[in-house]
C-alpha cells in the first residue's frame, strides 16, 4: 500500500474516533436487547462479503474489453486508471468523484494520483446480484482479509456521507443502521420483501447466520459503500466471481471461465435476468428507455428481450460504429440511457 492509501486509512479512522462517544451509547442502546455485544455484532457485520459490482464486456480506454485487461493485467484498477465507469463520468481533477474522494479522504490523496480508492459495497443482506446492482451485472467478491484495508461509508459517497469509519471504528456505521431505524423506520435498504418493524428484527438480520448468497436485491441505491485502498490482486484478494447466465454461451461467458481458471477464482452463475422489451415503460427511467430497447431488439435477433449481454453489446457497438446510434442522441446521451436501460434490467430483471 502506497503512503497516501495508508494516510487515507488514518485519517478517516481519526475522524471515527472522535464520534464513537456518540456512537458507542447508540449502539450499546440497541444491543441490550440481545445477550451479543456491539463488537460481537460488528464482527459478524463485517464477515459479510464485500462485493464490487461492474460490466466486464465494455471496452476501457486502452481499447480492450475491461475482462480482457483483467485477465492480462490481474488487478482490478478503478476509473481514475482505466476510464470506465457505471456512474457518473467524473473521475478527473476537478470532477465530481474526485472532490468527494478528496473530501471523505481529507485530503490524503494527491490531485494526480489514479491509484485512487476501488468501490464495492458490504453484502449485508446477501443479494446474489451482489451488493449494489446499479453499477453491474457481475461482481466480485473480495476474499474477507481485505477488510482491513477498507474505509466505509453509510450510503453513496455522492451523497456527502458523515458517517465514515474504518473496520477497527466500525461502531458508527451500525449506529447510523439503528439511528435511520429510529427515524425512518427502515435499514439502509428500501427494497427488502422483509418489512422491519422492531429494533429486535433489526438485530436478527444483522445476526442472521447464514452467510449464503440468496435472493435477487434488485438494489440500486442503498448500501453501506466500502472503498478499497490498495491494489486488488485476482490470484490474493477475489475469492469468487458471480456472472449473469445471459453471457453463457458468449465470448464474455468463456472469458470469464479463463479468468478465473488462471488466477484460482470460484465462478458462479447469476440467474439470467432479462425483461420483455414490450414490458418497458417510460416510467421507470424515461421515454427513451423503451426506444433503446427496441432498437437493440431489432439489431441482436428480435427475441423480444433485453439483458445484460445485449445490453454490453449494444454498447460495445455504438464505440465501434457510433453512426449506427445517431438517432438515440449524442455519445453523452446514449451512455445515460445504456445505462439507464442496465439499471430497468437490474430492477425489472
Amino acid at each position: 500500500m502506497l503512503g497516501y492509501q495508508a494516510e487515507a486509512l488514518a485519517r478517516v479512522r481519526e475522524y471515527a474516533r472522535a464520534k464513537n462517544a456518540e456512537y458507542q451509547a447508540l449502539a450499546d442502546e440497541f444491543c441490550k436487547l440481545s445477550e451479543v455485544g456491539v463488537s460481537t455484532l460488528i464482527d459478524r457485520v463485517l464477515f459479510y462479503p464485500i462485493t464490487i459490482n461492474f460490466h466486464p464486456d465494455r471496452f476501457s480506454n486502452n481499447g480492450k474489453i475491461i475482462i480482457e485487461n483483467l485477465i492480462e493485467q490481474g488487478r482490478y484498477h478503478g476509473q481514475f486508471r482505466t476510464g470506465t465507469t457505471n456512474g457518473g463520468r467524473s473521475a478527473h481533477i476537478g470532477g465530481d468523484r474526485f472532490l468527494w474522494e478528496q473530501r471523505i479522504f481529507f485530503d490524503a490523496y494527491p490531485q494526480d494520483a489514479v491509484d485512487r480508492p476501488k468501490y464495492g459495497a458490504l453484502n449485508l443482506f446477501r443479494y446474489i446480484d451482489g451488493a449494489s446492482v446499479r453499477f453491474g451485472s457481475c461482481f466480485f467478491v473480495l476474499k474477507p482479509g481485505i477488510v482491513k484495508r477498507c474505509t466505509f461509508a453509510y450510503g453513496d459517497s455522492s451523497t456527502n456521507p458523515t458517517t465514515l469509519c474504518t473496520s477497527d471504528t466500525f461502531t458508527s456505521i451500525i449506529a447510523g443502521m439503528f439511528d435511520e431505524f429510529i427515524h425512518k423506520g427502515k435499514v439502509l435498504d428500501h427494497v427488502l420483501d422483509q418489512a422491519v418493524t422492531s429494533k429486535g428484527e433489526v438485530l436478527s438480520l444483522l445476526l442472521s447466520p447464514n452467510n449464503e448468497l440468496r435472493d435477487l436485491g434488485r438494489n440500486l441505491d442503498y448500501c453501506v459503500e466500502t472503498h478499497i485502498h490498495g491494489d486488488i490482486l485476482l490470484n490474493e484478494d477475489i475469492d469468487s466471481f458471480y456472472v449473469d447466465a445471459s453471457f453463457q454461451d458468449t465470448i464474455t461467458g468463456e472469458q470469464a471461465k479463463t479468468l478465473c481458471m488462471k488466477y484460482g477464482i470460484a465462478l458462479y452463475w447469476i440467474p439470467k435476468r432479462q425483461v420483455d422489451v414490450e414490458s418497458i415503460g417510460s416510467l421507470f427511467r424515461g421515454p427513451k428507455i423503451p426506444i433503446l430497447a427496441e432498437k437493440i431488439d431489432s439489431l441482436y435477433g428480435s427475441q423480444g428481450v433485453i439483458n445484460a449481454a445485449l445490453i454490453g453489446q449494444a454498447s460495445r457497438d455504438s464505440v465501434l460504429h457510433p453512426d449506427k446510434w445517431e438517432d438515440m442522441g449524442n455519445e453523452p446521451w446514449l451512455f445515460q440511457y445504456l445505462k439507464q436501460l442496465w439499471h430497468t434490467v437490474g430492477y425489472f430483471g
